[in-house]
């Protein structure tokens, strides 16, 4: 009898969690889903969504004027370049026309999993940093290569690029 009942119980416990992470989950969804549309309100497209450390998600949104993630934001005519970055090592680069990146540096040692990040080069001789985040299962990649896709259309586009 007391089996049963410890058994009933744990089994309780077990779908009120289950229950619990399914409803969090499915707030998280209804959450990005109104950011993705209040920010398409605005004219911004939503270009990738970035998975952060915390496990919170910033969109990369574009619009006429610029780039925008997070707290950070890069003006379209201040794009000189970027780079798609797999560990620090490069996959992908673009630069406006006549123009030229500064060399890139040695990428890390691997440290056992996938870290993506597009880094942006500024007229001003600036750089900003996309984090594309750490996960596996390619969403960091695609994330990275949206955000890369998204820059060096804006660069190929540009007065006298290529």
């Amino acid at each position: 009898m007391w089996v049963q009942l410890l058994a009933g119980a744990l089994l309780a416990f077990v779908l009120f969690r289950a229950f619990r992470l399914a409803m969090g989950l499915r707030a998280g969804s209804l959450e990005r889903e109104q950011a993705r549309l209040l920010e398409e309100s605005r004219g911004r497209r939503v270009v990738a969504e970035l998975p952060r450390d915390d496990g919170r998600v910033d969109l990369f949104l574009e619009d006429e004027a610029g780039f925008y993630w997070g707290d950070a934001s890069i003006a379209k005519p201040e794009l000189l370049g970027a780079r798609l970055l797999l560990n620090e090592g490069v996959v992908s680069a673009c630069v406006r026309w006549g123009g030229s990146l500064p060399e890139p540096g040695r990428g890390d040692e691997y440290e056992g999993r996938e870290r993506w990040e597009v880094r942006v080069y500024l007229n001003d001789g600036g750089v900003k940093a996309v984090a594309c985040g750490r996960l596996r299962e390619g969403v960091s990649r695609a994330a990275g290569r949206a955000v890369f896709g998204a820059i060096e259309a804006t660069v190929a586009t540009a007065e006298g690029g290529a």
